[in-house]
């Protein structure tokens, strides 16, 4: 008798402990499910519920990418005299010719699914255009007023400066298609190196 009450007592204090193993594993596995479910609900967009601040909204952008080149164009010709340079180096039919230029578009006209480029009426205009801000970049490089270009993140600031110096001109003149930065970057494309 004293042993079947030993192996009874064995068997309940073991099937107890199995049942606080189960609850805590059950109560690991509930933990695990809402943590995974929680993950779920804030991938769909449910967040944090009981949230007390919620998060500002992002500011979208309203000003069209003319309207930020002229706020940039403004700023260098107001922080250099890169206006004053460009009056002495381009002549009035040199802008106007690559005004023209610019109005026919850079990738109509040196895309190469017009041809070979070096074929186009276009690409000495657009090569004088190119040679022109790189060869006027290097000459600003010791100019002292070139230190208040504005910045840029992505782009050479000088470039950018002289480009924003030929829009300015081409504003003068009334120019229908002003040179921008997208332009440059095709020229770079299509005739750098």
């Amino acid at each position: 008798m004293k042993k079947s009450i030993l192996e009874l007592s064995i068997k309940i204090i073991d099937s107890v402990l199995s049942f606080d193993k189960m609850r805590t594993s059950l109560k690991l596995w509930e933990f695990k499910r809402r943590g995974i479910l929680g993950v779920f609900d804030f991938l769909k967009g449910g967040g944090q519920k009981g949230r007390a601040v919620s998060e500002p909204p992002i500011a979208k952008e309203t000003r069209t990418y003319d309207e930020l080149m002229d706020e940039l164009m403004t700023w260098n010709i107001e922080q250099t005299d890169i206006l004053e340079i460009l009056r002495r180096e381009v002549e009035e039919e040199r802008l106007t010719t690559w005004s023209e230029a610019l109005e026919k578009g850079v990738r109509k006209s040196l895309s190469p699914s017009s041809g070979k480029k070096e074929d186009t009426p276009l690409f000495p205009v657009y090569l004088d255009l190119y040679k022109f801000i790189k060869g006027l970049r290097t000459k600003l490089l010791m100019n002292p007023t070139m230190k208040n270009v504005k910045r840029m993140e992505r782009s050479d600031s000088l470039s950018v400066c002289i480009i924003c110096g030929i829009r300015a001109l081409q504003k003068e003149k009334g120019s229908k298609r002003l040179m921008d930065t997208l332009q440059w970057f095709l020229l770079e494309r299509y005739l750098g190196n």
